[in-house]
């Protein structure tokens, strides 16, 4: 049985129709984590961030502002993929959980499956292309390359 999923959500369709399935996986199992996770980045230049327990207090305005609205759009977005997949869990004992994170896509999807212990990520296809998808680094391939665990890609 598969204990943890983690999904990346990044408000896509793609990305929603993998929170669904991880429900629907997590639904056959009872028990459980599925985590959903998303990735931001702001237009400042976060380098002070060093995770959660970061004090705001410290960094400057206008960096404040673009990191609250980043960390909003996030939980925005997961909060959209939660109702969907509450109503799959609807009675089961499956724990949801949300995690808004920043920094490089692939990479923090990549730690965050390591530091939950992860069975299975799963996470939508952006469909660029080969082409495109090469010359801008598709995220998926670079965790499809850099992780331990199994990697799903929904369409």
């Amino acid at each position: 049985m598969i204990q943890h999923i983690l999904v990346a959500v990044d408000g896509s369709p793609f990305s929603f129709r993998a929170a669904k399935l991880g429900a629907k996986i997590m639904h056959r199992n009872v028990t459980g984590t599925l985590t959903l996770l998303y990735i931001t980045k702001t237009q400042a230049d976060l380098e002070w961030f060093k995770g959660p327990g970061t004090s705001l207090e410290k960094v400057p305005a206008d960096e404040r502002r673009a990191l609250e609205e980043a960390f909003k759009k996030g939980q925005d977005i997961l909060k959209e993929a939660q109702v969907t997949c509450q109503a799959l869990l609807k009675g089961e004992a499956v724990r949801l959980e949300t995690v808004v994170v920043f920094g490089d896509p692939a990479q923090q999807i990549i730690e965050t499956a390591e530091k939950k212990h992860s069975e299975i990520i799963l996470m939508g296809s952006r469909g660029m292309g080969t082409i495109k998808g090469a010359l801008l680094g598709s995220v998926s391939q670079k965790v499809l390359n850099n992780t331990k665990c199994p990697v799903l890609i929904v369409k």
